[in-house]
């Protein structure tokens, strides 16, 4: 036992960890999260090999299925680069980053790299401005932590510049246009309010207001005839009225559709971070239509004006050039009960929802995620009901993922306001344990082991450790070293959800314990 003991420790400390998602205690609403961060590392990985490792553009993130298939926009670079902070991946943040510079992707530069290998379309998304902006300001305090390593890239500096482009587009009333170069009206879905406080409080630049982006982010949201079912267009006027010119203007862009669902993740940011009251009145809303409607098996795109508002998009409605092509193997259906529309609809019940409708968003979700196959997407592998088309063929692989990715990191409790998380720590909270993958075993192969002091029981995906000492503190820890669970107690509860090999330590004082266990 005692050499098993030496080898153990020598392990932990030679072998630098493997990467999982970011963990920093805090004390937002969580429901499943263990079970959610192994699903959100699994797919990180796959947008990784997909999209990134088989991007034509190296660091950049492709779109293998778009109107011209195998292109790259500014969006995912913001996308990218979010994900790859929370997934505590900093080679990939830095790549994806880096290619943004090269092919003038970056903040105040272009917004699509075509995939035939033309020149990068010119004026910049508003949204993936923002989004990168952000990203490097919490990379910057990661590394100023000491969580992430000094870069080549100086995150501040970067960041810094990107708050100054952004702010020499804003509208003199605080109004934020789709993009540094057009000014059409607005795309409301790029609203991110959360964002402004971030960059408030960052910014060192006295003459940018960015609490009057705020505020007129929410006078227009409020102004919308939408805003009492808790919806907004995908364009809109500068005042707010529905419709408007943009890209991809379904419905004549009236439609509570792709660009105005990730309105709910934006503005559920702003609730559950800075606990603002227009938030979450406005995500009240939302979540009072959608349980109105069924629920979380409401999820869906809906129409808002005239005698169909608040009714879903027509059935009969198409994608016509999903991947290039009329063909009938590619097309889309308009109307969408995905992992994409509840992963949005999930982050309202998140900031201002109940608990039931958190453990009802969480189960639905997870109907688009294979846990018994640990597959590395959202999605279902075949739909057989032709109504739907939800399988992997017919499903983009690139949109859709991020989108499911941000509901299901607030369900974790792993999506956090990583600036106040780390200079204001608290203690983690667990949040709501029901999982939503409850029916999957096993964990170990003995179902019970027990040792003088210490022993540990299976209970489905649920481990239990007890000792005869209040002060045991417990420690799990994969063969990379990384720490996967810790608790101090006579008894302490581990939700794994893993499979491999782990290190059990223990100690109450007078004795250790080391075991090598083989979960599967």
């Amino acid at each position: 036992m005692h050499s098993l003991i030496l080898f153990c420790f020598a392990l932990v400390l030679t072998i630098t960890p493997a990467f999982a998602v970011l963990e920093i205690p805090n004390a937002q609403p969580k429901v499943g999260a263990e079970q959610w961060k192994v699903v959100l590392d699994s797919t990180w990985s796959g947008l990784k090999k997909r999209n990134i490792d088989n991007c034509q553009y190296e660091g950049l993130i492709c779109r293998p299925k778009s109107e011209t298939p195998g292109d790259a926009v500014s969006e995912g670079v913001g996308y990218g680069m979010l994900l790859a902070l929370y997934s505590d991946d900093q080679t990939y943040f830095d790549k994806i980053y880096t290619a943004s510079k090269k092919y003038y992707l970056n903040a105040c530069n272009g917004w699509r790299k075509p995939a035939n290998g033309g020149n990068t379309e010119s004026g910049s998304a508003s949204d993936a401005d923002e989004d990168i902006g952000a990203a490097l300001i919490f990379a910057d305090k990661l590394q100023k932590k000491g969580i992430w390593e000094t870069s080549s890239i100086n995150y501040a500096t970067e960041a810094q510049g990107v708050l100054d482009c952004i702010h020499n587009y804003i509208r003199p009333d605080g109004g934020f246009p789709p993009g540094n170069s057009w000014d059409p009206g607005y795309n409301v879905g790029y609203f991110s309010p959360a964002w402004y406080r971030i960059f408030k409080k960052f910014d060192s630049n006295s003459g940018h207001d960015w609490q009057k982006v705020i505020d007129k982010s929410y006078s227009v949201i409020e102004a919308t005839s939408s805003y009492d079912i808790g919806m907004v267009p995908d364009w809109s006027g500068h005042d707010g009225a529905m419709g408007g010119g943009g890209y991809n203007t379904y419905l004549s862009g009236k439609a509570f559709f792709k660009d105005a669902i990730r309105v709910l993740w934006r503005i559920a940011n702003d609730a559950i971070w800075f606990d603002e009251p227009r938030a979450k009145t406005f995500l009240q809303n939302s979540v009072k239509f959608i349980n109105e409607k069924g629920g979380a098996s409401a999820s869906n795109f809906y129409q808002l004006e005239g005698a169909n508002k608040g009714e879903l998009v027509p059935a009969s409605d198409k994608w016509t050039d999903f991947n290039g092509s009329s063909n009938t193997e590619t097309w889309r259906f308009r109307r969408e009960h995905s992992h994409l529309t509840i992963g949005q609809w999930a982050c309202a019940a998140m900031a201002v929802g109940d608990s039931a409708d958190k453990v009802g968003f969480s189960a639905e979700i997870a109907k688009f995620y294979d846990w018994k196959n640990k597959v590395d997407f959202f999605g279902v592998a075949n739909d057989p009901n032709p109504a739907t088309l939800e399988d992997t063929l017919h499903n983009e692989m690139y949109f859709d993922q991020f989108l499911a990715w941000f509901g299901v990191s607030l369900m974790s409790g792993t999506w956090v306001n990583v600036l106040d998380a780390l200079d204001n720590p608290v203690e983690n909270t667990v949040g709501i344990t029901v999982e939503p993958f409850p029916e999957e075993v096993p964990i170990f192969a003995s179902a019970k082991q027990t040792t003088a002091n210490f022993s540990f029981t299976q209970r489905k995906t649920v481990i239990e450790f007890n000792s005869q000492n209040a002060n045991t503190m417990w420690e799990v820890r994969d063969l990379k070293g990384k720490l996967i669970f810790s608790a101090t107690g006579k008894t302490a509860v581990w939700n794994s959800n893993f499979n491999g090999v782990v290190l059990l330590n223990a100690s109450d004082g007078s004795q250790k314990f080391s075991q090598l266990l083989t979960i599967f």
